[in-house]
């Protein structure tokens, strides 16, 4: 096992104990972030080769997450978790050189929490306790539980010697949706799919207009905006403006 596995085993363990999340799969990767390390993580149309990106307000010290919409729910799920890794590894204020066409130990880093912090090896291990040799269902199941990637799986079932690595080689290309469809959960995963094609807005950012919509400083079309929803709906929920000089 390399360096760069090891440190993201530690930083993706750390981690979990550290915010109480035992060994369970992470439903929300975008409130899970916002939650535990007060970091808005929000998704743009963007273009399909894109995934995502950490950026640094050298002035405020603010940091955020963006990844790009996509019709690949587990590959969106994966970038989130990617660039919580750059920010725990401290990779923003650290320049690796590196050559072309090399990924640099951070991002191979990043790439290992992500697997390790999205699914165990302690829940890989658990979950198939009586299982000597993993099948294709036992794959489905991981990957439909805890919303990886069947590539991310398959790593995670070499790694705990349930699969071989010729098999794991195979087992790596299936698509997630032909998973759900021969072990009978489309309809969850076409849910999934259909909330990783829609923009997300920043918690944060969402919260501050709210409440300056109340406040009357911000129109209901641009918050209507922002949050993909109709201007009716959105007014029946929150209910007239009231400025700060109409306030009893």
């Amino acid at each position: 096992m390399n360096s760069n596995e090891q440190q993201a085993i530690r930083l993706a363990k750390t981690f979990r104990q550290d915010h109480d999340l035992g060994i369970s799969p992470i439903k929300d990767v975008f409130e899970m972030v916002h939650t535990t390390i007060g970091i808005d993580a929000f998704s743009i149309d963007a273009a399909e080769e894109e995934h995502g990106l950490t950026m640094l307000d050298p002035q405020t010290g603010r940091r955020v997450i963006v990844v790009a919409t996509t019709p690949h729910p587990m590959r969106q799920r994966s970038s989130v978790a990617h660039e919580l890794g750059h920010l725990l590894r401290g990779d923003l204020e650290i320049t690796e050189p590196t050559c072309p066409g090399e990924r640099s130990p951070a991002e191979i880093c990043a790439d290992a929490f992500a697997r390790h912090l999205l699914l165990p090896l302690d829940a890989v291990r658990t979950r198939l306790a009586e299982t000597e040799k993993a099948s294709p269902a036992d794959l489905s199941d991981l990957v439909q539980e805890y919303e990886v990637s069947p590539a991310i799986a398959a790593l995670q079932l070499r790694d705990t010697h349930l699969i071989t690595e010729e098999t794991c080689r195979d087992w790596r290309r299936f698509p997630s949706k032909h998973l759900a469809v021969q072990f009978g959960w489309l309809n969850q995963y076409n849910s999934i799919a259909e909330g990783s094609r829609r923009p997300r807005a920043p918690q944060t950012l969402m919260k501050r207009a709210v409440a300056a919509y109340q406040d009357g400083v911000l129109g209901i079309t641009e918050l209507a905006a922002w949050y993909g929803t109709s201007e009716h709906n959105l007014r029946t929920e929150l209910g007239e403006p009231r400025p700060a000089s109409r306030t009893p």
